[in-house]
């Protein structure tokens, strides 16, 4: 089943015309595919580093998934290992989110906070797993990876930060204006 939709006349020359779903699908498709290769940064040239975090962020989630598989054996209750999932999951995809969507330099002062406070417990848990009878080597692996991602969140995140320049003007949107008849 086809379904039409109604195209603005600036979409189609000037003119007014009814189009298939696939062609709209199609152009969508051709409008993200766009954005998500162009380059484009915040209100100042130092957000450029911003990429690089969000690959950072990818990379300590998938570490958190390893270390969170490891460590499921343990007798959390509902509530802590709500708080622990949307700790070590909701809050980097959102970080990411904020970082690709909003493109503002306080999403990465956000970003550095999560790596600090992340950070800290890591070196907790290293201190808590060093000091058992018998550690587990591959825990404490992941663990110091964990710990060296989120410092260099913590030194990039920093960098973009430092070098912001408030006065800078704020990129044009890229969005489509629409028109109203």
């Amino acid at each position: 089943m086809t379904h039409l939709i109604w195209l603005p006349p600036q979409r189609m020359g000037g003119h007014m015309a009814w189009s298939s779903m696939s062609d709209a699908w199609r152009e969508t498709q051709e409008r993200v595919r766009a954005l998500a290769t162009e380059r484009r940064s915040g209100y100042s040239a130092a957000m450029h580093h911003t990429r690089s975090v969000i690959v950072l962020f990818v990379a300590l989630i998938a570490l958190e998934c390893v270390l969170f598989g490891i460590e499921s054996n343990s007798s959390l209750t509902t509530i802590k290992n709500g708080v622990l999932l949307g700790f070590l999951f909701a809050c980097p995809v959102l970080l990411i989110g904020g970082m690709m969507l909003i493109r503002q330099p306080w999403t990465m002062m956000v970003a550095v906070i999560y790596s600090t406070i992340a950070l800290a417990l890591d070196l907790a848990t290293i201190v808590q797993e060093a000091s058992q009878p018998s550690p587990r080597i591959t825990f404490l692996i992941l663990t110091l990876g964990s710990s060296l991602l989120n410092f260099l969140i913590m030194v990039l995140g920093g960098r973009c930060l430092l070098t912001f320049q408030p006065r800078a003007r704020p990129a044009e949107s890229h969005l489509p204006k629409l028109h109203l008849p």
